[in-house]
């Protein structure tokens, strides 16, 4: 090809990105250079096969914590929606035990329904967990817990005895004991807590090597779609335009001219493709 004629595909390509930099990046970049190549319908076919793979490997990898743990997964384990609406019951008990911006003999209804919501929820998780140990998150809304129900009983000491009172001071029972239970057994299992601390860690490290495998099959099935030449175009104008890009002071990640055709649209969706690992 003419150095005319690359130019003028260079500048096409930067054409068609976003003015904004925020708004795009490197696999775009690539995205565009094959649609200059005119090998639009391969880079969109290699997009949704690549963005769908990353999401359903995390899918797969948040089942694969599911069925290994249950109720105690860290990552969306139904006790931790119960301990969560657990500790916002809690927290409202505290302010309606103390009487802020409220008569405490008029809400007392509404104390007793949300220290029961509160006390029973907290059970029910220590129920269906057992003589395991919870995740640290999880035992930090125990602590919640307890502290909350705790203070909510040491308001309903501080005034004449309330029909309430009986439930409440249960309900931070229910939460002192959850706490030390949650506690001890971290400490009685230290293996078993390191488990579940790292669990969601682990599971991603295990799925990388299907995620991996899928990459490079992706890879092999793009550049068998490619001719020598079209795949030399595609790097060529890749490359080229993240130069103009950084000279206008667009800068975009670094791409290695030996990252093949497709390899950086691979790459942003196969490389960190959980939550978890875009956060690193």
């Amino acid at each position: 090809m003419a150095d005319d004629d690359f130019e003028k595909q260079v500048v096409v390509v930067r054409s068609r990105l976003p003015v904004a930099a925020k708004h795009f990046d490197a696999k775009d970049v690539e995205r565009v250079a094959f649609d200059v190549a005119g090998q639009r319908d391969v880079a969109l076919d290699l997009w949704d096969q690549a963005r769908d793979a990353a999401d359903e490997a995390w899918r797969e990898c948040r089942r694969r914590l599911r069925r290994e743990y249950g109720a105690r997964n860290p990552h969306g384990g139904w006790s931790t929606f119960v301990l969560f609406a657990a500790v916002l019951s809690g927290a409202f008990s505290a302010a309606l035990a103390a009487g802020l911006r409220s008569d405490p003999y008029e809400t007392e209804g509404i104390l007793f329904v949300l220290a029961t919501i509160s006390g029973l929820g907290d059970l029910i998780v220590l129920i269906a967990v057992g003589w395991r140990p919870l995740n640290w998150g999880m035992v930090r809304m125990q602590i919640g817990i307890a502290v909350t129900l705790a203070v909510a009983a040491a308001f309903q000491l501080t005034r004449p005895a309330m029909p309430v009172a009986p439930l409440v001071f249960g309900a931070g029972a229910i939460g002192i004991a959850g706490l030390i239970l949650a506690l001890l057994v971290r400490a009685l299992r230290p293996a078993e807590r390191e488990e579940i601390d790292t669990a969601i860690n682990v599971a991603v490290d295990r799925m990388r090597p299907e995620v991996d495998a899928i990459a490079a099959r992706l890879q092999a099935e793009t550049l068998e779609k490619l001719s020598a030449q079209e795949q030399e175009r595609i790097v060529a104008l890749r490359t080229a335009a993240l130069v103009d890009l950084a000279a206008l002071g667009d800068p975009q990640p670094a791409v290695e001219e030996v990252v093949p055709a497709g390899g950086v649209i691979i790459s942003a969706f196969l490389v960190k493709w959980n939550s978890y690992l875009r956060r690193e």
